[in-house]
């Protein structure tokens, strides 16, 4: 297989759509981990901050930073966990949920923007690529490729 340079070109991507993502969010009042955090408990409601982290690509220490806000600001809630009383579980607020709707049109036209150039059947393979390579790394698991382990 000729030297495609993915790394690069993904790289290249994510650096061109950081911006209006960030400008996106910075509109909203939001960060884009506050973001992705709100889209997480969206589709998966009652986590707890370490299993929000982990889907939320961020360290548990980090999650503190990013929910403490959103608390306040109401637009996520902490409730008891009735069957592990010292578990406590976020969930996406009304609020929230209104915050999410009101920047949904911009997203869209974002995720717009990156397929413009593709048609319906490319845009599908598209997606299905990414999850695809997303698979793959998440396979692989967190070591980074062509390192052997340390030896014991």
């Amino acid at each position: 297989m000729a030297a495609t340079n993915f790394t690069y070109v993904i790289k290249q991507v994510e650096l061109a759509l950081r911006p209006h993502f960030n400008a996106i969010c910075a509109d909203a009042g939001l960060s884009p981990a506050q973001y992705t955090a709100l889209t997480v408990l969206q589709r998966r409601p009652d986590l707890t901050s370490s299993e929000l982290a982990r889907r939320s690509f961020v360290r548990a220490q980090t999650m503190a930073a990013t929910i403490d806000p959103l608390l306040a600001a109401g637009l996520v809630s902490r409730t008891p966990d009735p069957q592990h009383r010292r578990r406590m579980l976020l969930r996406l607020t009304d609020a929230g949920a209104a915050r999410l709707a009101e920047i949904a049109p911009r997203i869209d036209a974002l995720e717009e923007l990156v397929v413009a150039e593709l048609d319906e059947t490319a845009q599908a393979d598209f997606a299905r690529f990414l999850r695809s390579a997303r698979r793959s790394l998440d396979t692989a698991g967190p070591r980074p490729s062509g390192r052997r382990p340390a030896a014991g």
